[in-house]
């Protein structure tokens, strides 16, 4: 999830400015970058950000805003510290004049010798503080939008999961007319036709037409269709698809750092929607599925966004 703030923090004789960026990231990815690293500072910063952030590629910048430009340089240090750099020089007898990138040295040297370790956590915790409450926020409003999108995506595939449900049920009833067709055709009489064709009692017990070979044995095309209903059967696969489907419901409602759940409960969706489409066997089932799984994926794309 994207997000920012920042804060701000007088640390001894420095103004720094902390700001915080986030931007999607499958896990959590923790970057801190300053002018003059501390390392104490640091650990407790990630320490800060990891407690308040799960999952994104965050940025920590630190920026010194006492030095930039000259409406900042206090004058009367710049003489006093060149004072103090004469007298030295004077007293020590060294030739060479002091000058003003003598003083700027100085200068330099002593202000980055202002607070460091605990003393310089303490001053930027209110900062970095801040700075986590407005990025979580902005990261808040993100998550309701995506939220909203999340929950329309997965009431489609509730829908479509029903419509796998319904042409599942029908499945074996077109499987033992198709396979009767088929037989009849191989022998050249069309099924409906030999319903509709005048028989004798002793016809009708044999099964067979004058001249027409016994097409097939009732009992046979019964095993057969039973044989193939069994390996159409797709109803714990679509039990199971809507018992995920109604797991991301409850994901979605509990709120919080659900990234990770959701990942997996998308993962397991799609391991369903494939069992599905290779025992079905059916172009109509098959279509159902591509647009299922073209819906799935949107929504894997959206769950990589959500902490």
């Amino acid at each position: 999830m994207t997000g920012f703030g920042r804060g701000s923090a007088d640390a001894g004789e420095r103004r720094l400015r902390l700001e915080i960026r986030s931007v999607n990231h499958r896990g959590l990815d923790l970057k801190i970058r300053s002018s003059e690293p501390d390392a104490y500072c640091d650990a407790e910063i990630a320490r800060a950000v990891r407690a308040a952030v799960e999952r994104g590629a965050i940025t920590v910048q630190i920026r010194d805003e006492s030095a930039a430009g000259s409406a900042g340089l206090d004058e009367a240090r710049v003489k006093a510290l060149h004072e103090v750099l004469e007298r030295l020089r004077q007293e020590l007898e060294i030739e060479e004049p002091v000058t003003l990138a003598t003083v700027g040295a100085f200068w330099e040297a002593s202000s980055s010798a202002g607070l460091s370790g605990e003393a310089l956590w303490e001053a930027l915790r209110p900062a970095v503080a801040a700075a986590l409450e407005e990025l979580g926020a902005m990261r808040a409003r993100e998550g309701a939008a995506l939220a909203a999108d999340l929950g329309a995506r997965r009431a489609r595939l509730v829908e479509l999961a029903a419509s796998l449900r319904a042409r599942a049920a029908v499945l074996p009833a077109r499987f033992a007319q198709r396979l009767q067709e088929r037989l009849a055709s191989q022998v050249g009489i069309a099924w409906t036709e030999l319903g509709s064709t005048e028989r004798s009692p002793a016809r009708e017990g044999a099964g067979t037409l004058p001249g027409v070979p016994r097409l097939i044995d009732p009992a046979r095309l019964a095993q057969e269709v039973a044989l193939m209903a069994e390996r159409l059967d797709v109803a714990e696969e679509l039990v199971r698809l809507e018992t995920h489907l109604g797991h991301l419901a409850e994901i979605l409602k509990a709120g919080g750092a659900v990234g990770r759940k959701l990942d997996f409960v998308i993962q397991e969706v799609g391991r369903e929607l494939n069992t599905i489409a290779s025992k079905a066997q059916d172009a109509e089932m098959a279509a159902l599925v591509i647009d299922a799984k073209a819906e799935l994926e949107k929504l894997r794309e959206q769950a990589q966004n959500v902490e």
